[in-house]
């Protein structure tokens, strides 16, 4: 797998060896590198599809894929004041903070108007930029963490690798994060039932079964940065070619530099293992409706 080191791409946390890449690769009808547009960009929103849409310039294709609105529900911030979040002289309730984080994704998965927006743009996409007969997958996204139990190894450690600075990953911030992606996943759905037959959802959550953070199997590293089985990418997981400690700023036990902007980007992204499986899916899904000869991601 290789990272750009175009700003552009890095900002959009584009890899090759991400799921689109790697379905373009393995079907057999998808044609040259012609018929790949590659326009996903981590961390946008539903309002930032048409931007996408239009990066591809009116081209019509057979096949699109799509991946959005985690950061609608405030995946991201969650991240930052849940598993992420530091300590600070300002901040005297680090969890009140975490919790905030959470009650505002869930009032966003409860707002109509959100999911109005999710099938107001796939008709846009639809619209713009599906052949006839063409077909639009959308995925769903995978639960973070194993199911809880009360006390278990993760619920006294903090995944921040400084320890004196970070809060710790509470069995009741675990479980209302995966009920928020449990809750997204069925809108998720609900929208993509409004377009049919020509969109489909994918669910991708129950290829992560066994294979989150905090799994018991794993309770003497439940984060498992560095874990293939674990498919989640933490912040102090070994990036190929990407995020080698920078020696000025390594933080004494540390093996990747944690201020590198694509090593920050890349948390709770999923590894290369597990693009391979989501891309395999992907193709399954294809293989079982049609015989599609392009493909772009949005």
């Amino acid at each position: 797998m290789q990272y750009s080191s175009n700003a552009f791409e890095v900002k959009c946390q584009r890899q090759s060896g991400s799921y689109p890449a790697q379905l373009f690769n393995i079907n057999p009808f998808f044609g040259d590198s012609s018929s790949f547009d590659f326009v996903a960009c981590s961390g946008d929103k539903l309002e930032d599809i048409d931007a996408q849409v239009k990066k591809l310039a009116q081209k019509k294709f057979d096949l699109i894929t799509l991946t959005i609105s985690g950061n609608d529900f405030g995946f991201g911030n969650i991240a930052g004041a849940c598993v992420y979040q530091t300590r600070s002289a300002n901040i005297t309730n680090p969890q009140k903070v975490c919790d905030s984080a959470l009650t505002t994704g869930e009032a966003h998965v409860a707002n109509r108007s959100i999911w109005d927006s999710f099938i107001q743009k796939l008709s846009l996409i639809k619209s713009t930029s599906l052949n006839e007969g063409g077909r639009i997958f959308v995925t769903g996204y995978a639960k973070f963490f194993a199911n809880t139990v009360d006390g278990d190894a993760c619920n006294s450690i903090s995944f921040f690798p400084i320890p004196q600075l970070a809060v710790n990953m509470t069995v009741s911030t675990r479980r209302r994060a995966n009920a928020l992606v449990g809750a997204v996943n069925r809108g998720i759905q609900r929208s993509t039932e409004k377009g049919a037959p020509n969109v489909q959802f994918i669910d991708f959550d129950k290829l992560y079964a066994g294979r989150r953070f905090c799994e018991a199997k794993n309770s003497n590293d439940p984060i498992g940065a560095n874990n293939p089985n674990v498919f989640f990418n933490d912040l102090t997981t070994i990036l190929p070619a990407v995020g080698a400690a920078n020696f000025t700023k390594q933080t004494p036990g540390l093996k990747v530099d944690i201020t590198n902007v694509l090593q920050q980007k890349s948390v709770f992204h999923p590894k290369t293992g597990a693009h391979r499986i989501l891309a395999a899916e992907m193709n399954y899904n294809i293989l079982l409706h049609s015989t599609i000869p392009v493909i772009p991601h949005v």
